[in-house]
């Protein structure tokens, strides 16, 4: 079956997105193949634009690369056969419809940065609905990108001297920028692929005197925001997108700034989030499970459901107050012969 993938990430492509540029590249796999060279072709249909077939290195049978100019909104790229039969057709779409650029963007004007990142994309290669994966994209010049960062004074280069600087950014591509918040914007920038996410967990901060402090949520972001996410582009790229999505919502847990830095270990189940802003971004519905690992404690296993009904507060950052139900099982043994169960309704209220 013929299908779109973008040749600098390997993600699968259902979208083409743009930025206002209007330029887009892919490759087609899986096209009928022909010895004659008559085989498939792609091209613009609903709307304006030009696709050119350009040299893909080392294509299987049936894989040819495709760059396209002047796209709109609302037009449809489209792969036929030699015969006009359609093998694969997606909607071109502007980059601020996807769910994570709207996140970044906010982030991006926010705390008087003012990056337009819109204006330093040649073309969109993936982008997510998740905050946390973002977009890539090539970017027009490597050097006025940088500049952009860097100018704003609000983010820090990674350290990969640092052992938990290296760890952070092993999978970055190129050069890597983290904005010193809380949610921090994680920018990666390279010749081949530049990158723009956010991280839910911070842990680099300024001390008074200025010094870059690396604190201790490191553990928590380096196992679940990078190691733990690794296999997603795999699985879409083998067209297992139901298991890449149920990976999305696991998160492993170690001590972190939310649980008091306790000597537990699980995994938490978030479900139902939005990304239309910050709050409504944040899970409707947790589970978590942890394990205490010390010697001795009269909590062994504990198990928490949280439903959140209702929050308000500024829609750029977390809740200024949490309204929600919470039911909770506690054990004091590995096989929960004792147990403790709880329910509440709480309210939370924070100053920020």
């Amino acid at each position: 079956m013929a299908s779109f993938y973008n040749a600098e990430t390997k993600e699968p492509i259902d979208t083409m997105y743009i930025s206002s540029s209007g330029n887009g590249n892919l490759v087609l796999t899986g096209a009928p193949f022909s010895m004659r060279g008559d085989g498939a072709k792609v091209e613009v249909a609903n709307g304006v634009g030009k696709a050119e077939k350009v040299v893909l290195l080392n294509p299987g049978p049936g894989e040819s690369r495709w760059k396209f100019t002047g796209l709109k909104p609302n037009s449809t790229i489209l792969a036929t056969d030699s015969k006009n039969n359609i093998l694969r057709q997606i909607p071109v779409k502007q980059i601020s419809e996807a769910g994570s650029y709207t996140a970044i963007n906010k982030r991006f004007h926010g705390r008087n940065m003012k990056v337009e990142l819109d204006d330093h994309i040649d073309y969109v290669c993936f982008a997510s609905d998740k905050d946390n994966e973002g977009i890539s994209f090539v970017p027009k010049s490597v050097g006025e990108l940088q500049a952009a960062i860097t100018d704003t004074q609000l983010f820090h280069r990674d350290d990969k001297a640092d052992f938990f600087g290296r760890k952070a950014s092993s999978a970055t591509i190129g050069e890597g920028y983290r904005e010193v918040s809380t949610p921090s914007l994680h920018v990666a920038i390279s010749s081949e692929i530049s990158s723009v996410h956010i991280d839910s967990w911070a842990f680099q901060f300024h001390s008074p005197d200025g010094t870059l402090i690396i604190g201790p949520d490191a553990g928590q972001h380096i196992v679940d925001e990078l190691w733990f996410r690794l296999p997603m582009t795999w699985l879409r790229r083998h067209d297992m997108p139901f298991i890449a999505s149920v990976l999305q919502a696991l998160h492993p847990v170690l001590p972190n700034s939310l649980n008091g830095y306790q000597p537990r270990l699980g995994i938490r189940v978030e479900l139902g989030g939005a990304t239309s802003d910050f709050r409504k971004g944040l899970s409707r519905l947790t589970f978590e499970t942890t394990v205490d690992y010390t010697l001795s404690t009269s909590e062994r296993i504990r198990s928490v459901g949280t439903l959140r009904l209702l929050s308000g507060g500024d829609p750029n950052r977390s809740p200024d107050w949490v309204l929600g139900l919470q039911g909770q099982v506690s054990c004091r043994d590995l096989l929960c012969k004792d147990t403790s169960e709880s329910v509440m309704l709480y309210f939370n209220a924070t100053k920020n």
